[in-house]
């Protein structure tokens, strides 16, 4: 598997905390570095950053001057190129602690060796003076960034521009000078250094060598004076800027809010399959994204997306046109908002499954429970949870509406295996992936009947280890095969188009399995715990309609046979579909809009 491959399959790790000035300025960043350049970097600076550092100290045990400089730059300039990519090797470095001015003075170690090595005890003096003072220039800008953000107003931001609104734009560029590594700080050190080894190899006169350390000190200096200039001016325009802002989003009267509270970058998958059903409503709304971290992988939308990290911006944000709050998902920060009662609260979920996040106790905390139809209200009051009828609103799932149902008719079939993930809890720990999604795929593959399509959740790996290794080998596996087998990340496929192409899907108690009801194909379902068959029905109901399969796979090949053959589940399917999505007059888009326009008139 390549570097590339597998950088995507660990992609998923977390990174150390960081603050969210940090995100922010990640979500759009503010240079003019492209970004080919940047990925090119990212995918080279593991081995880049290894083979440098070895051969910096080899220069400094062998007194080999240009070697040694040559060995710091490749280190130096990778680093700065690879910083807006955010590669998963260098989050995975930041957990260990080694941050960029950690392995920026690792290697500055190894240079100041090289040049006392080379018997000019000046020249060594001076440079570590010099890195001194642009190491402080550079560590004092996380201060300065924490203090700007302290005082930032709630920004406007655009999902998948190319530029962004002149507020965010001089926030993000602030921050940025505290995030990785700085070019300047690169350019700074680099002529030290270069100097320092003129000075040692009798190569620049002292006059001169001394000038040009003593240059960068004061261009450090100057450095750290111009980036605290510039913060203090973003710093002032903040009253101005979020007036303005306020300003806007009154004149547009938005009906609706979006409360977007996630775990990192969960806005992909939770925030994004909504932006479609939402954009497609008569009324203004408005995103209101809590944590940074949401800003980049969300989708284009007409409606505002507006970052505000301060519970205090999330009042004055509340606008009196706003008569509904939308929430997606059970973030721990919904409570600043739900203490609001203007609004009607509504849970809308991200997906519709026997899951236990889809009958969460927290319901109780909303007016109303939009859900895609009968079996979600039955799957409550299994649950315990206990709500009054009105306070469920069937609106059928706007995510499906547009998949074609019925059978594809291409040869051979594609069966879409499309685990989902470890859960963060083990009542929703029901991936099949590092149970037996590695020789289901093997199976599969040799089976020699099928295409086999892989997608796995979004969030495969936020924490178990061998999720990643379970997603890096089925991706060998499936590339290595011969057949047109396709892993789908590869092509950037999304979930839609996986389903819509699938004649079978295997996969686990998800919404995966219950968004393929909508195609009417058949659907094979993972039970990693290998419950008996009447249990496993019994406690996730909708998998009635589904073919079972357990972690020895011996029941692989009569499944497979069923599934592409005479599918003795196809009336159950049909059945369970009904009684999932409920097939509201009009589709679902309709009931959306019509109880949007139902609670704004009661507003």
């Amino acid at each position: 598997m390549s570097v590339v491959k597998r950088g995507l399959a660990i992609d998923n790790l977390g990174r150390a905390p960081v603050p969210e000035w940090e995100e922010v300025a990640r979500a759009a960043w503010p240079g003019r570095l492209p970004r080919p350049a940047a990925a090119a970097a990212g995918r080279i600076f593991l081995p880049v950053t290894a083979l440098s550092f070895l051969l910096l100290v080899l220069a400094a045990w062998l007194r080999l001057p240009w070697l040694g400089l040559f060995a710091w730059t490749a280190g130096a300039v990778v680093e700065w190129l690879a910083t807006p990519a955010d590669t998963a090797v260098t989050r995975l470095l930041d957990l260990t602690g080694l941050r960029a001015p950690l392995r920026a003075l690792l290697r500055s170690l190894p240079a100041a060796a090289l040049v006392f090595g080379l018997g000019d005890a000046g020249a060594g003096i001076g440079y570590v003076i010099a890195v001194l003072f642009v190491q402080s220039a550079w560590v004092v800008q996380p201060a300065v960034a924490t203090w700007l953000s302290r005082g930032a107003p709630p920004l406007r931001y655009l999902p998948g521009a190319d530029r962004q609104p002149r507020p965010f734009t001089a926030h993000a560029r602030s921050y940025a000078r505290a995030v990785g590594t700085p070019g300047a700080a690169v350019v700074l050190e680099l002529v030290a250094l270069t100097a320092a080894l003129g000075l040692g190899t009798r190569l620049l006169v002292p006059a001169v060598g001394y000038s040009v350390i003593t240059a960068v000190v004061l261009l450090a200096v100057a450095a750290l004076a111009a980036s605290g200039w510039a913060a203090l001016r973003v710093r002032r325009a903040q009253p101005r800027w979020g007036e303005e802002l306020l300003a806007g989003l009154t004149a547009l009267e938005p009906v609706f809010l979006v409360y977007v509270s996630l775990a990192a970058r969960q806005s992909r998958y939770i925030v994004n399959q909504w932006l479609p059903a939402l954009d497609a409503l008569p009324q203004d709304g408005v995103l209101l994204v809590r944590e940074a971290s949401q800003l980049a992988p969300l989708a284009s939308t007409r409606h505002p997306v507006i970052y505000a990290a301060d519970q205090k911006d999330v009042e004055r944000l509340t606008l009196p046109s706003i008569r509904i709050a939308f929430y997606l998902a059970y973030g721990e920060r919904n409570g600043q908002l739900l203490r609001d009662p203007r609004p009607a609260h509504v849970m809308l979920l991200h997906g519709d499954s026997d899951k236990a996040t889809s009958a969460n106790g927290l319901a109780r905390a909303f007016d109303e429970v939009w859900v895609a139809g009968p079996a979600a209200v039955e799957r409550y009051r299994a649950a315990g949870v206990k709500l009054a009828d009105d306070r469920f609103v069937f609106i059928g799932r706007p995510q499906v509406a547009g998949l074609p149902a019925g059978p594809t008719g291409q040869q051979p079939p594609v069966v879409l295996y499309a685990p989902t993930f470890e859960g963060y809890y083990d009542q929703t720990a029901h991936t099949s992936l590092d149970v037996m999604g590695v020789e289901l795929v093997r199976r599969l593959v040799a089976d020699g009947r099928v295409r086999v399509w892989f997608r796995p959740h979004p969030a495969s790996g936020v924490s178990r280890p061998s999720m990643l290794a379970a997603i890096a080998e089925i991706g060998d596996l499936l590339r290595a095969a011969p057949g047109d087998h396709l892993v789908a990340a590869d092509r950037a496929l999304t979930l839609p188009q996986c389903l819509a192409a699938a004649d079978v899907l295997i996969s686990d108690i998800s919404s995966v399995a219950s968004d393929f009801l909508a195609t009417e194909r058949p659907i094979i379902t993972c039970d990693p715990d290998d419950l008996p068959a009447d249990d496993f029905i019994a406690t996730y109901p909708t998998q009635s309609a589904s073919y079972l399969l357990h972690p020895g796979l011996a029941e692989l090949d009569a499944v497979l046979a069923a599934a592409l053959g005479d599918d003795p589940l196809r009336g159950a399917r049909a059945a369970m579909r009904r009684r999932v999505f409920c097939e509201p007059p009009g589709g679902p888009q309709a009931a959306f809009t019509a109880n949007v326009a139902r609670l704004a008139a009661s507003g």
